[in-house]
């Protein structure tokens, strides 16, 4: 019994800090303009902050020059159609990021890129896809993330990479996989069109992958940083990279999809 209560110990505090989290994203989302360019570069800001913090743990600046620099990069990424800049702009916060870790330094600048670019990205969606694609790459990772949980937590089995990601198995791996496919079955039956069934729910597995991968990815900087969490910002789930980790995955290879899918 006492297994099966620390299994689920933090389950109330996720789905309250997960619905209230829902509720200000959809808001922001369902809104747009200047309330969802604040939204994105402001996530943006505060998961630098978390890296800032977690890589440099014994500087009083570090992460608040990270999330300073990163908001503004994302703020002019947003507002240029130029082809050059934006390469500039990557190249001075991979420098300066580099400079504000104190550790895992190229990791960490690394990781700053994908961040950033995952915000450019999913502004773009928003903007030149409209909203259904938006809750259509946000349903993705949600259920994902939702039924890799909750089958992991129910089922258990053999790890996927121990060392990396304690936590995950196989049995939530599948699971998230199988919930993405209906998921995207549902979403091609009533929104899009039924000639891109096949794109569709072959595309959702694929994020889904790349969402787990994300996931893995920042649960490796943190083992290499020695820290549980990113920060204790979103009681339940840790941080907002924590929460985010897997949407940065999934949507950093979504923009490498645009083409194909239209």
């Amino acid at each position: 019994m006492s297994v099966i209560n620390s299994n689920w110990h933090d389950l109330q505090l996720r789905l309250i800090s997960a619905f209230l989290l829902l509720i200000v994203s959809a808001f922001c989302i369902y809104f747009g303009s200047y309330l969802f360019t604040f939204f994105v570069i402001s996530l943006v800001g505060v998961m630098h902050w978390e890296l800032g913090k977690m890589l440099s743990p014994l500087s009083a600046q570090a992460m608040w020059f990270s999330a300073a620099l990163s908001i503004t990069a994302t703020f002019f990424l947003l507002e240029t159609n130029s082809f050059v800049l934006p390469i500039i702009i990557l190249m001075v916060n991979f420098y300066f990021q580099k400079y504000f870790f104190h550790h895992n330094s190229t990791f960490g600048a690394y990781y700053s890129l994908a961040v950033i670019i995952c915000g450019v990205i999913f502004y773009r969606i928003r903007l030149e896809f409209g909203l259904y694609h938006t809750f259509w790459l946000i349903g993705v990772v949600v259920f994902t993330d939702t039924a890799g949980y909750l089958i992991g937590r129910v089922i258990g089995g053999p790890k996927v990479f121990p060392r990396i990601s304690p936590k995950k198995t196989w049995s939530g791996v599948l699971a998230g996989w199988f919930a993405v496919a209906l998921f995207s079955w549902s979403f091609v039956e009533n929104i899009a069109p039924q000639n891109l069934f096949l794109k569709f729910v072959s595309i959702s597995i694929i994020l889904s992958v790349s969402a787990q991968i994300g996931d893995m990815i920042q649960s490796h900087l943190k083992r290499r940083s020695y820290v549980k969490d990113s920060s204790t910002l979103l009681p339940g789930h840790g941080g907002f990279m924590d929460r985010f980790d897997g949407f940065v995955g999934a949507t950093v290879v979504t923009g490498l999809f645009f083409e194909w899918v239209y």
